[in-house]
């Protein structure tokens, strides 16, 4: 899918866009002429970057202020688009957090929500939306995976399977879309500049270099084109994934531990 020969005046949703990852989506494809459905919980955030976007681009913006963490989260998104005609040929599944520490220490409560945000909704939001994006040429899921995807990580246990759901399920309907036109690109960012961290409560370990939410982004649609499944910014994940697949799993869970074990503060 070319953006800029194909997409300009379309419509594109993206969740989690009030910040980080999501916000620079919603610059990068204002700035070739698309239309947007900004998805998040903080309204005052979202009317601030809609005034920016149609400043600086003219497009048109559509506000959802929504909690995914909510049961059935996706039926007052359907129905605003239905209310607004808009049709979407750009998804972009962003919304996700996690929350560093032993897995007891968290409730619940957290863990359900962290669910329906990283993995329900996104399910649900390919679902339901699979029709009107066969209905083009050409359309675009763009799914944010991590590299916590790649091996279990003590003391981020619930994220992590969370984001080798979404690498997975990601993959697979690659593969049984892409007659359709639509292209399921999984995009895997490094550490990256956002709110992520301070939300997860992340404490010093051996993550230390941050990459730019420009960089990740640019990487994203600039390889739109070239229906490529997977997308990454991340450095070293070749050696991620051998040592992940190679090792014992005893092995692996001990060092990766090591890196965010919370007494191990650097």
């Amino acid at each position: 899918m070319k953006l800029e020969e194909e997409c300009r005046g379309q419509w594109a949703l993206i969740t989690g866009a009030s910040s980080g990852i999501g916000k620079e989506f919603a610059y990068q494809l204002a700035a070739v002429g698309m239309n947007l459905v900004l998805v998040a919980r903080r309204k005052e955030l979202l009317d601030n970057l809609a005034d920016e976007l149609k400043h600086l681009y003219r497009v048109k913006i559509l506000l959802i202020a929504h909690d995914l963490s909510q049961a059935d989260a996706i039926t007052p998104i359907k129905i605003s688009l239905a209310a607004n005609e808009v049709k979407l040929r750009l998804l972009c599944n962003n919304a996700a957090f996690g929350h560093w520490g032993r897995f007891e220490d968290t409730s619940e409560k957290i863990y359900s929500e962290m669910v329906h945000v990283n993995i329900i909704a996104m399910v649900s939001m390919c679902h339901q939306f699979l029709p009107e994006l066969a209905s083009f040429p050409s359309s675009a899921i763009i799914n944010v995976s991590s590299p916590a995807a790649f091996q279990p990580i003590p003391y981020m246990a619930v994220y992590a399977a969370t984001k080798a759901f979404v690498h997975s399920f990601s993959l697979a309907i690659y593969e049984e879309w892409k007659d359709r036109g639509i292209l399921i690109q999984t995009l895997v960012p490094g550490p990256t500049e956002t709110e992520f961290d301070v939300k997860a409560g992340a404490y010093p370990s051996a993550l230390k270099e941050r990459g730019s939410v420009n960089e990740v982004v640019q990487a994203s649609l600039r390889h739109l084109a070239a229906d490529k499944p997977v997308v990454s910014t991340a450095k070293g994940v070749f050696k991620q994934r051998v040592f992940a697949g190679l090792f014992p799993a005893k092995i692996v869970t001990r060092e990766v531990g090591k890196m965010f074990h919370p007494s191990a503060k650097r």
